[in-house]
């Protein structure tokens, strides 16, 4: 006996459910999953609901379509027939599992510089990778640019120039050259530019002092002065990252002191000075780093190593945006991003090999999305395909044949730019008059997309994927929903 072990693939993509028993498959509405009997053909309630001895259960679905035929020729038409799974026995239910709704995150890069890295007389250089399939496709081949501080001159008596200023030379160079110009932007760190103080009590003077809470991390303030306890007057030691208008941070050290965030920083150059065991951090734009803004100038050091000493860094991130078409020139065979845009960032000696002798380059990989809007539309087309539906690509007057054959109600069932979660429930059928013992069994997979910021709509289906589990348990099958944290 031979074991197959591929599946065959129905797509759904469900909007919500019906949880009452007793509604007929032609009452669901467009988007709208069922579990259906085959003993009444109406739905039995997601709540306490059973299976009739002896029957099977269908995963249903309103049709998206508006009519039922094309051009009201009764010979051509059922489009607004249920969308049906194969009758599925819970005896044979052999897996059913779910993925995460992942966000994407672009790669990031940074470059930083300690006070004594950039003497004066010795140019500073550094180079930025730029990899991964939407550099392989723009431009046939990886990429790279590489930046120096060239032309930045000191006054008498100065020993080493500003990283700052080093560091915004270097990237504003890399920024221009026009063969990784499209890939790459200046990060922007999100740090925390102003925050409204509640002073709470029982502080005390403190440096680097941390926060918690928010969307971020790694803001921390230097407590100056106290009165009774409560904070009077703080510094800012750290801006951090990550966070987001009206994030509320508490202080540590105390009790009740909150930082609510009421502006966020601009730009990517983080400059921190240090003086003693103090340091007070503010971030830039690289113009404003380089002195060139409107406003809100840096103003570079002339003795970075001196008793105040002055640490900068600079942050890329990736900002890759591929071409897309919209859904009236749709066609499948459109190429559509599934990696994101790689940067790396180094420090490179004279000679231009690589130098780690002083600064440091740090990056940071990036993820796409998971199960994005463009891959559920391709499972939905192909899944209608299989039942025969039109969808018509390729010729130039497609956009006109799919609007008089509905496929634009198929396109516009699905949000391309949107994330999705997928819900996935694999069973067999057996073959008990099976001559030829090639193949035991029929193996089908039901995916059910839901979008992933329709929270109702994902409570509701996984409702009903409990269900079926539930289902599956009753008739002795022991299985559980699988999930993980990476998929």
């Amino acid at each position: 006996m031979a074991y197959f072990n591929h599946a065959f693939y129905k797509t759904f993509v469900a909007t919500s459910t019906q949880a009452s028993a007793s509604v007929a498959t032609s009452a669901l509405t467009a988007g709208q999953l069922g579990l259906v009997t085959d003993s009444t053909w109406q739905t039995i309630a997601i709540s306490g609901g059973t299976l009739p001895a002896n029957s099977l259960a269908y995963l249903v679905q309103g049709s998206y379509y508006s009519k039922d035929t094309i051009g009201n020729n009764p010979g051509n038409g059922g489009y607004q027939e249920s969308v049906k799974s194969k009758g599925i026995n819970p005896k044979f239910i052999s897996r059913v599992w779910a993925t995460n709704c992942i966000s994407a995150i672009q790669s990031t890069a940074s470059l930083s510089l300690g006070s004594n890295c950039a003497p004066c007389g010795k140019t500073q250089f550094m180079r930025l990778d730029i990899k991964g399939s939407p550099t392989l496709r723009f431009l046939n081949h990886n990429a790279y640019a590489i930046g120096d501080s060239a032309n930045i001159c000191c006054i008498d008596g100065q020993e080493f120039l500003d990283p700052a200023l080093v560091s915004a030379t270097m990237a504003k160079m890399v920024l221009a050259n026009p063969l990784i110009k499209p890939f790459i932007a200046e990060g922007d760190v999100n740090g925390v530019s102003t925050a409204t103080l509640v002073a709470g009590s029982a502080y005390s003077a403190a440096n680097g002092v941390a926060t918690t809470g928010g969307s971020g991390s790694g803001f921390k303030i230097n407590i100056l002065t106290v009165s009774s306890g409560a904070i009077a007057t703080y510094s800012v030691a750290a801006r951090g990252a990550g966070y987001v208008v009206g994030d509320v941070l508490a202080v540590a050290g105390g009790t009740a002191g909150t930082l609510t965030v009421t502006a966020l920083t601009a730009g990517g150059v983080v400059v921190t000075a240090t003086t003693g065991a103090v340091s007070v951090q503010s971030v830039y734009t690289i113009e404003q780093a380089l002195g060139a803004a409107g406003s809100g100038n840096y103003v570079a050091s002339t003795d970075p190593n001196g008793t105040t000493k002055v640490t900068a860094t600079v942050n890329f991130v990736g900002a890759y945006v591929d071409t897309k078409f919209g859904n009236c020139s749709f066609d499948t065979r459109d190429h559509f991003n599934a990696e994101p845009v790689v940067i790396i960032a180094s420090i490179l000696d004279e000679t231009g090999n690589p130098c780690n002798d002083c600064g440091v380059a740090t990056n940071t990989p990036g993820q796409m999305q998971q199960t994005q809007g463009e891959n559920v539309i391709r499972d939905l087309i192909l899944s209608e395909r299989y039942r025969q539906s039109p969808f018509n690509q390729g010729n130039a007057d497609s956009a006109r044949i799919r609007e008089i054959e509905m496929s634009d109600e198929i396109l516009s069932a699905v949000d391309r730019t949107a994330t999705y979660k997928a819900y996935y429930i694999q069973h067999t059928i057996p073959r008990f008059n099976n001559p030829s013992g090639v193949f035991d069994n029929d193996q089908y997979v039901y995916q059910v997309y839901v979008k992933c910021s329709d929270t109702s709509a994902n409570t509701a289906v996984l409702a009903l994927i409990n269900k079926v589990i539930a289902l599956a348990n009753t008739a002795g099958n022991n299985i559980a929903l699988e999930t993980n944290s990476y998929w």
